[in-house]
């Protein structure tokens, strides 16, 4: 014979996400699977305002956002008991005062409460068909995180403790990387009453939290499946976690950039003439032992008396640089400039560090006779390939490289 359960969430539900949803799901499937318990429903009753935690919306807002959550949902209710008392209220008052109303809304007088229907609306549905001469008990339904906290020292009266998992007892609903067994065993209470501690696995994991989902609202990010649609749309519509009031949200006109308020000690600089960066990239990047290798960017007049620009080099044009082996790089200007300037397609591959076949070896050379520095080189398609392009535009220099030779 099943013992009939109803699971009880506590908390802030602020706002309420689809992980607090799931929960609840994770947990009947498992109490059920056990053989042990039926769930007959399940209650969420969130915190008093009075809790005092940063960002708490006032309980009007997360009552109703809760009842939007849920909305086709035919076995978890909605509780504001808490919410409607004078001040905030402990857990094990409020597992009992839901367990005891439920026991008498079905056996009467015995437990001596009275029984005022509208109060009750988060009463199971046919409760009183499917529990027949059975006493109902009232789990706690939460995560590891607050198994965990049951150790730290003065958090949690011992009598709320023994009261809570002696009583009611707890589902904890944990993910796969953490370890609640090691919580009990750190606990000489939590151990006693160890048998009363059901452990569910989330093995799919979910790391939704209303912290993020604050964050995120506030950041005007997406929280479509994370929360539901109907929360969301309650959520912008009383501007409710900053949602409205943030500096991430982009202008109306994305044009409009008069929000970019200069400062009064911004000084404004024009950019440099293309020729002025095609040389000042030529004697820093190209000649490492140039003179003018210091020169800043913004110098506009003093290269033109020292060096003439070559021709070729103009914006829009692609040329190709080979470093030699001093370290030195060399602008090719085409295919039989690089012949001319490297003697023969071998000394070219010696020079450029693009090459990938510097470790072949001869196969003439005797065995003895072989040492590092007599290397015969072949031609390598991916030296063409690799050696670094750069293209002068207007707008700056547009590199086109997989190697980082000289960068």
């Amino acid at each position: 014979m099943r013992t009939p359960v109803v699971l009880l969430a506590c908390g802030c539900f602020n706002p309420a996400t689809n992980m607090h949803l799931r929960m609840f799901e994770i947990a009947r499937d498992f109490l059920h699977r056990m053989g042990q318990y039926e769930v007959i429903g399940g209650i969420i009753s969130p915190v008093h305002d009075g809790y005092g935690k940063k960002e708490l919306e006032s309980s009007t807002h997360r009552l109703n956002m809760v009842k939007l959550a849920l909305q086709g949902n035919d076995w978890v209710k909605l509780s504001d008991w808490e919410t409607k008392q004078e001040s905030w209220t402990r857990t094990r008052q409020i597992l009992q005062y839901h367990q005891n109303h439920i026991n008498a809304y079905l056996y009467g007088s015995d437990h001596n409460v009275d029984i005022n229907e509208e109060d009750l609306k988060w009463m199971p549905d046919n409760i009183r068909k499917r529990c027949v001469n059975k006493s109902v008990t009232v789990k706690l339904l939460c995560g590891a995180d607050l198994l965990e906290s049951f150790g730290t020292p003065g958090l949690w009266a011992d009598e709320d403790i023994e009261a809570i998992v002696g009583q009611h007892g707890l589902v904890v609903i944990t993910r796969s990387n953490i370890n609640p067994s090691e919580f009990i065993y750190n606990s000489d209470m939590l151990t006693r009453y160890m048998f009363n501690i059901i452990i569910v696995t989330e093995w799919i994991r979910n790391e939704i939290s209303s912290t993020k989902v604050r964050r995120a609202l506030r950041r005007s990010e997406s929280v479509k499946y994370i929360i539901p649609d109907a929360v969301i749309d309650y959520i912008h519509k009383y501007s409710l976690y900053g949602s409205e009031k943030t500096k991430y949200l982009a202008p109306k006109n994305i044009y409009d950039v008069t929000y970019l308020t200069p400062s009064p000690s911004d000084v404004l600089m024009d950019s440099p003439s293309p020729t002025n960066c095609l040389y000042i990239c030529n004697n820093n990047l190209f000649n490492r032992n140039s003179r003018y290798d210091k020169m800043s960017i913004d110098t506009t007049d003093s290269f033109r008396s020292h060096t003439q620009i070559p021709a070729i080099k103009h914006p829009g044009q692609a040329v190709k640089i080979v470093t030699g082996t001093d370290g030195d790089h060399k602008i090719i200007r085409s295919s039989d400039e690089m012949k001319q300037s490297v003697g023969s397609k071998t000394d070219a591959m010696k020079s450029s560090k693009s090459c990938s076949n510097f470790d072949e070896i001869d196969p003439k050379l005797s065995r003895r006779d072989r040492n590092p520095q007599q290397v015969a080189l072949k031609e390598c398609k991916s030296c063409d390939e690799n050696l670094i392009k750069f293209i002068f535009t207007k707008h700056g220099i547009q590199v086109i490289s997989d190697v980082e030779t000289i960068v």
